[in-house]
């Protein structure tokens, strides 16, 4: 005959499933509330630029990147509590719901993935913060503009200088801007431009030596037609089908220079914040030196030193030895003590590990209590 559950080996049974199920709560970790959205799956530029892993050693926190171009509209969700207030040149406001490019370049440097419950977009850099510049009058880039913007985000402490806007000739007072901006340290990123396709011109401000000259490259890491080439070029970086962020919260696909020299703009705010006391000169080395080379001959004099590759140089400067920087005195000023870190994380799996055990035991003894309970109440 069947055994009759008497109410203890009730209470034995739901006891056992009970630590059971509390056993499996503690000891299966959840997914990463970050790692996956809406959007994220069409981010390619971050998956090819193995953003996760870089994450793991920067989100850019602490530096400010200044954008210059058509401002940014701070109202988009992606962007909420990361565009700083600028003191624009030309007076336009940095809230303006008609910012265009700015806003695409903010979503690719500092874009939070807030939107959507935390399915928006998410930058390269999303926690280092966006100063605006709009340097446009009458849907016209100015160059005096741009100039006065450049040394106005040096003042007032970008330590990274996107510029989205290009001009087909040199300028003195573009040139000057550059020069300034490197007396204070401030890393100026400008797209190549996109003449390959109508003349090959070169583009300023990315033309002069002392600025980081981006091309673009689609999914495969080819580079795109329309891409300036030289030997004034210094990195590629993706910059086709790129997704970003809006004006009126809205999101937009493009492709341009512009757009890949923003990735390079997120990747030495990463490095920037890691390693603050490094110069400009430091960054813009290690961002060449660790650049993904393509193998072809002619690659290099057309198209820079290779692809930007943000972990490659976060991973490459914290294990680096005989280098002139001295990596152990950034830690304290901003960037992460990963020996810390390493050492703090300790604790929580010693205390997993215990209740672990303590939960298995009380599992075993539910167990017994459930057999004992069972077999004095079998009947024949």
């Amino acid at each position: 005959m069947a055994g009759r559950t008497t109410p203890s080996a009730t209470f034995a049974t739901r006891t056992g499933a009970a630590v059971a199920a509390l056993a499996l709560a503690v000891t299966v970790p959840t997914a990463a509330a970050a790692d996956s959205g809406a959007l994220r799956g069409s981010e390619w530029a971050l998956t090819a630029l193995k953003a996760d892993q870089a994450w793991e050693i920067s989100r850019g926190a602490g530096v400010k990147v200044a954008v210059i171009g058509t401002g940014v509209d701070a109202t988009h969700p992606d962007l909420t509590g990361r565009v700083v207030r600028s003191t624009d040149v030309d007076g336009t406001r940095d809230e303006g719901t008609g910012a265009i490019q700015g806003t695409n370049a903010a979503g690719i440097i500092a874009g939070t993935g807030r939107n959507y419950s935390g399915d928006g977009l998410i930058g390269l850099a999303p926690e280092a913060r966006v100063l605006p510049f709009s340097v446009y009058r009458d849907n016209t880039a100015l160059t005096a503009a741009t100039a006065r913007a450049i040394m106005d985000a040096a003042r007032q402490g970008a330590k990274v200088i996107d510029v989205t806007v290009g001009f087909r000739g040199p300028s003195d007072d573009l040139k000057t801007a550059i020069e300034s901006a490197a007396h204070r340290d401030a890393l100026v990123v400008a797209g190549a431009g996109d003449t390959g396709g109508s003349g090959n011109a070169e583009t300023y401000p990315a033309a002069y030596p002392s600025v980081l000259s981006v091309a673009a490259t689609n999914k495969k890491g080819v580079i795109w037609p329309d891409s300036h080439h030289g030997r004034d070029v210094d990195l590629a970086a993706p910059g086709v089908d790129i997704l970003t962020t809006a004006k009126n919260r809205d999101y937009w696909t493009g492709s341009g220079t512009g757009l890949a020299a923003s990735w390079v703009a997120a990747s030495a705010a990463l490095l920037r914040s890691e390693h603050p006391k490094w110069t400009a000169a430091d960054v813009s080395r290690e961002l060449t030196q660790t650049a993904v080379q393509q193998g072809k001959a002619d690659w290099n004099a057309r198209y820079g030193r290779g692809i930007v590759d943000p972990t490659a140089a976060l991973s490459q400067s914290a294990d680096q030895s005989g280098s002139p920087r001295v990596l152990s005195a950034d830690r304290p000023a901003g960037g992460q003590d990963h020996s810390a870190s390493s050492s703090s994380d300790t604790g929580p799996v010693l205390i997993v590990g215990a209740v672990t055990a303590v939960l298995f035991v009380l599992a075993v003894v539910a167990w017994l209590l459930i057999r004992r309970s069972v077999s004095s109440t079998d009947e024949d």
